[in-house]
C-alpha cells in the first residue's frame, strides 16, 4: 500500500492512506506529537493544498490487512499504525519494530490534549485533574512513578476513563510525574506558534493551583522536600540544556501558588472596637 508522508519522511514522520482518514480527530492529534510549533508551513499542510502536496513524498509498505484506512507514525524501525473504520474511528493499534511481525492492540482513547490553546484546557481542565488524582492516590502508595507522565501518555476513552500508557517507570520523588507533565506542557507551550502569552500564563497558573490542590501542598516545607527528593533522568523529552532549571522553575512557581492560596483562606484579623 502507498502512504503519504507528513510532512516528508525524515527522522520521525506521519503516515496516512487517503485525504479521508487525513481530515481524522487522530491525525489532527498526531500532528500536535509531531511538532508543537503549528507554524505556518504546517497549518499548510493541514489543508486539501497540503494534502496533495504530501502526496508526492510516497512509502510503500504492506499494513497488517487490506483495510484501506490507515494512519500512522515512523521513527526509524519502529512502525505504529492506527487502524481506522468506516466513520474514521480508530479501532486497532499496530505496533513493528525492526520489520519484524505486526502486533495488534486494541485502540483505548485519545490523547488528553488535542491543541494548545485556553479553550481546549478548560475543556479538558476536570479529566486532567482526574487523570492527576488517579496518579496521585498510586504515589501515595509507593514511588515508582510513570516517568513519561505528559498529556500525550494519558488517554481518555469515549466513557471518560482515564488510561496511562508507555511508562518509564522507576524509583523517584512522588512530585516528578507533576513536576514533568508541567515542564513539558510548559515546553510545549512556548514553542507553539498559535497560542499567546496571557492564554499561556493563565494555563500555567492554573495547572500550578491544581498540583496544590491534588497533591495537598498547603505547607511549602511538605513541598520543598519532595523537589529535592527530584531525581532528573539522564534521557527525557525536554530539551537538554541545564536540566536544573526546570526544577528551579517548577519549584518557584509552585510555591507562589502555595503562598496564594494559603493567604486566601487564613481568617482575617478581628479589629477591635
Amino acid at each position: 500500500m502507498k502512504f503519504n508522508c507528513f510532512p516528508k519522511k525524515q527522522d520521525m514522520y506521519l503516515v496516512y492512506s487517503n485525504y479521508k482518514v487525513f481530515k481524522s480527530r487522530l491525525f489532527l492529534d498526531l500532528i500536535l506529537q509531531s511538532s508543537p510549533k503549528n507554524s505556518i508551513f504546517y497549518r499548510l499542510l493541514e489543508s486539501r493544498i497540503g494534502f496533495y502536496i504530501s502526496s508526492i513524498f510516497k512509502y510503500s509498505f504492506t499494513p497488517p490487512n487490506d483495510n484501506p484506512n490507515y494512519i500512522g507514525i515512523i521513527k526509524g524501525s519502529r512502525f505504529i499504525l492506527f487502524e481506522m473504520d468506516n466513520n474514521n474511528f480508530p479501532i486497532n493499534v499496530w505496533r513493528m519494530s525492526n520489520h519484524k511481525d505486526w502486533v495488534q492492540q486494541k485502540f483505548i482513547g485519545f490523547q488528553l490534549l488535542s491543541q494548545y490553546s485556553l479553550v481546549e484546557f478548560n475543556k479538558k481542565y476536570l479529566l486532567i485533574e482526574k487523570a492527576f488524582s488517579i496518579q496521585w492516590d498510586k504515589l501515595k502508595l509507593n514511588t515508582i512513578v510513570h516517568g513519561d507522565f505528559t498529556h500525550f501518555n494519558i488517554l481518555v476513552d469515549l466513557n471518560d476513563k482515564i488510561h496511562f500508557i508507555d511508562e518509564k517507570s522507576h524509583v523517584n520523588s512522588k512530585l516528578f510525574d507533576f513536576f514533568y507533565f508541567y515542564s513539558y506542557l510548559n515546553d510545549r507551550l512556548c514553542r507553539s506558534q498559535t497560542i499567546n502569552d496571557i492564554d499561556k500564563e493563565i494555563i500555567l497558573e492554573k495547572l500550578e493551583v491544581m498540583i496544590v490542590k491534588v497533591c495537598n501542598y498547603s505547607l511549602e516545607s511538605d513541598f520543598i522536600n519532595d523537589v529535592k527528593d527530584i531525581n532528573v533522568p539522564e534521557e527525557w523529552g525536554l530539551r537538554n540544556e541545564d536540566k536544573q532549571t526546570y526544577v528551579l522553575n517548577f519549584q518557584e512557581r509552585i510555591i507562589s501558588s502555595i503562598k496564594i492560596l494559603n493567604a486566601s483562606v487564613s481568617p482575617k484579623p478581628k479589629w477591635k472596637s
